[in-house]
């Protein structure tokens, strides 16, 4: 059963032009994920299509940012289709709610990222 969605949608050129880029990706963003990052080569549309996601991800959850970013992980499957984490403070809400899955789904082109993530409840 769906409980909520979450949709979230960024200028690429917000990521660009961002001072102190370095302490941005380290402070939104996992090791895991930090390693994706590099193994993309640091693709400004890669970073903001998971910003995005963790974005909606947390509207998708209806609670705003009351975690840390990095209490959400964009992984990837192996056909490459993403898949959300969750750690610590949204993990515990996520159980509190009944949640059992969050699908997300991201997109992106030369001038926006896009993101859209569907919590799944129990029932």
């Amino acid at each position: 059963m769906v409980f909520n969605v979450g949709i979230d949608v960024v200028e690429i050129e917000r990521f660009k032009n961002m001072k102190r880029f370095d302490k941005f990706l380290e402070r939104v963003f996992t090791q895991s994920e930090l390693e994706y990052i590099r193994l993309k080569n640091y693709n400004i549309q890669t970073i903001a299509g998971y910003f995005a996601a963790k974005e909606a991800v947390a509207k998708a959850l209806s609670t705003g940012i009351v975690f840390g970013f990095k209490d959400i992980e964009i992984q990837k499957y192996k056909n490459g289709c993403p898949k959300v984490v969750l750690y610590n403070r949204a993990k515990e809400i996520c159980e509190s709610l009944k949640i059992k899955n969050i699908v997300v789904s991201i997109s992106h082109q030369k001038m926006v990222a896009v993101a859209c993530a569907i919590a799944e409840k129990e029932g």
